[in-house]
């Protein structure tokens, strides 16, 4: 990608604000567009969810006001006092008016011719417990129920309530029963039994119009009364465990097509209506909104690709006047000049353009003087790398005329000096082992102890199979620097000085400990501030790596849970400790090498070596 775009940069100006503009526009046109069309298409969905769930809650009200009819009527004839005396074995059952009109068996066809509809019915029939019964339909002859009696049982575990069974599904009918009970002993006298039309149900079931494609289907304990199709055994048995008033899930059918599923559970009869819509209808609906989505941001992508040509035509064409103007400047002709006409940044180039041309030599002489200077800086670069080696060459010579007179103790301070100007000055490895930052610790360390005279004792509780660990360069040093400076420069003898390398976890704790004056709180945390860090920058008299340095690069190479920790009480002395990780394979520390510099990289690679 990064080649693609580098040769992006051999095109013209044009062709590349052209190309940068369209990298900008398409996504955000893009985005824009999808965010349109998903925001617009939630919008289509949910208002088609919508009415197909007020669809079903109409019809299921519709459903139940039919049903309330039909329970009405039932209730009607049970309570009609003819029929109450009809069926009451303690009446005279052989009681005849002698008007025709009147007799027992005519008023009781005309209650039940009342209460009958032939739209919605097959029949009505009236049980007595005395053995009448009576019969009304359009039919000639009565049809067989299968298992009659266990019609009646059901009704009479329902206990005067009354009760919709529903035959298989080759019968037209829906039985609804409900005993009949003497309105003042409460005792039963017979049954009623209507037997709905199932195709009636059906009917209202398939005439619902849900504008999608949708169908409506009709459930009574776990059996399908009515269905307008797109209904499987599965989603059947699923409706089984929805036992919530309303609800709308997804399913796929077996047929694998993807539908929405709206039910609502009638308060009234118990059955489950239930609206089932293809997602297919929904997304012929957002096929428009699609095709408008489409042609807009085609029509925005064109006028958008017009506008930013012009755009940077407007931008180069400037530019490439500039551009002859330089051509011919570089064939030596210094009356060339730039129109200085606009007051934009082009213009301000060119005025720009114009005064150095008439400068030019001027800026040839500041150029010459340039070189010179730079010769100079070369040759006093040089010099001060010749500086070092003299300085170690005049501290042997010293060294050797100590050794020649005796002095041991000078001879050990200025090896000791000069072991630690070579690993200052000459070692550029950005890390090395623990062992070689302890050695250049303890050469500091007998320095400072021949300039005190040894008013301080050292002790050293030193693992050393940890000091093969890399560590990054003068970590330990500041530390005990800070020591010796802060901790135990306070005029007293009989101080001491505790190092210690201990591994605890896989944790390697590199501790500092002095029996000094210890430190505040308040200055504890002063150290770990990013200020403190600068103010620690401007002092020269020692080694100017302060706590919050020397933290933040171990943070830096093995991670933020690692780092410096210092406990301290003022008069009792204090204790800092550098924690690092253990670490068996140390190769990713070289990666981390990659940040410095080429040379430094190979540094780092060789203290492996």
């Amino acid at each position: 990608m990064f080649a693609k775009l580098s040769r992006t940069r051999k095109k013209s100006i044009r062709i590349q604000l052209i190309l940068g503009f369209l990298v900008v526009l398409i996504p955000l046109v893009l985005l824009l567009e999808v965010g349109l069309y998903l925001y617009s298409s939630r919008i289509i969905e949910e208002k088609t969810m919508g009415q197909a769930k007020e669809t079903v809650e109409q019809f299921v009200n519709s459903l139940d006001y039919f049903m309330e009819q039909n329970i009405n009527k039932i209730e009607m004839i049970a309570c009609n006092p003819t029929i109450q005396m009809t069926l009451n074995p303690a009446e005279d059952a052989n009681y005849q008016s002698e008007n025709p009109f009147y007799t027992q068996d005519q008023q009781i066809q005309r209650i039940m011719l009342k209460e009958y509809s032939s739209v919605t019915m097959n029949d009505i029939e009236l049980y007595g417990i005395n053995g009448t019964n009576y019969y009304y339909s359009i039919w000639s002859e009565k049809p067989e129920i299968p298992d009659e009696e266990r019609l009646l049982l059901t009704a009479d575990e329902a206990k005067g309530k009354w009760v919709l069974i529903s035959e298989d599904e080759q019968s037209d009918s829906v039985h609804l029963l409900k005993q009949v009970k003497d309105l003042q002993t409460y005792k039963v006298l017979g049954y009623i039994r209507v037997g709905l039309k199932r195709s009636y149900i059906e009917k209202m079931a398939s005439g619902i119009n849900f504008d999608s494609g949708g169908t409506m289907s009709i459930l009574y304990k776990g059996e399908l009364l009515a269905s307008g199709g797109l209904v499987d055994e599965k989603l059947i048995q699923k409706m089984q465990g929805e036992n919530g008033a309303d609800g709308r899930f997804r399913y796929r059918l077996d047929s694998g097509t993807e539908c929405e599923v709206f039910y609502v559970h009638s308060s009234i009869v118990g059955w489950n209506c239930m609206g089932v819509i293809p997602l297919t209808y929904i997304q012929k609906e957002l096929a428009g909104l699609r095709y408008a989505s489409v042609l807009l941001l085609l029509v925005a992508l064109i006028g958008g690709i017009i506008l930013i040509s012009k755009i940077a035509k407007s931008l180069t064409s400037p530019i490439s006047e500039t551009a002859d103007a330089l051509a011919q400047f570089s064939t030596g002709d210094f009356d060339v000049r730039l129109s200085v006409d606009r007051e934009d940044e082009i213009g301000k180039m060119n005025e720009v353009f114009n005064t150095a041309i008439e400068d030019i030599q001027v800026l040839m002489q500041k150029v010459t003087q340039a070189e010179i200077l730079k010769r100079e800086m070369e040759y006093k670069t040089l010099q001060s790398q010749m500086n070092p080696h003299f300085l170690y060459n005049t501290l042997d010579a010293i060294n050797w005329m100590a050794f020649k007179k005796g002095e041991r103790e000078i001879c050990d301070l200025v090896s000791a000096i000069s072991d630690l100007l070579r690993e200052s000055i000459n070692n550029k490895q950005s890390l090395i082992t623990l062992g070689q930052e302890l050695d250049y610790v303890k050469n500091y360390l007998h320095i400072q102890q021949v300039r005190f005279h040894d008013y301080f004792t050292i002790y050293y509780d030193i693992d050393e199979s940890l000091l093969d660990q890399l560590i990054p360069k003068l970590v330990v040093q500041p530390i005990v620097e800070n020591a010796i400076i802060h901790g135990l420069d306070n005029g007293q003898s009989g101080t001491s000085l505790l190092i210690s390398v201990k591994e605890y976890e896989k944790t390697i704790h590199i501790m500092v400990r002095d029996d000094g004056v210890g430190i505040s709180q308040e200055r504890i945390e002063e150290l770990f501030s990013e200020k403190e860090n600068e103010a620690a920058k401007q002092k020269r008299f020692h080694t100017n790596l302060g706590i919050y340095a020397v933290s933040k690069r171990i943070q830096f190479l093995y991670g933020e849970e690692y780092g410096v920790e210092i406990e301290s009480k003022e008069g009792a002395g204090t204790t800092v400790t550098l924690k690092i990780p253990h670490l068996e394979d140390q190769q990713h520390l070289y990666t981390i090498c990659n940040f410095f510099s080429e040379g430094e990289e190979d540094e780092c690679k060789d203290t492996d070596n």
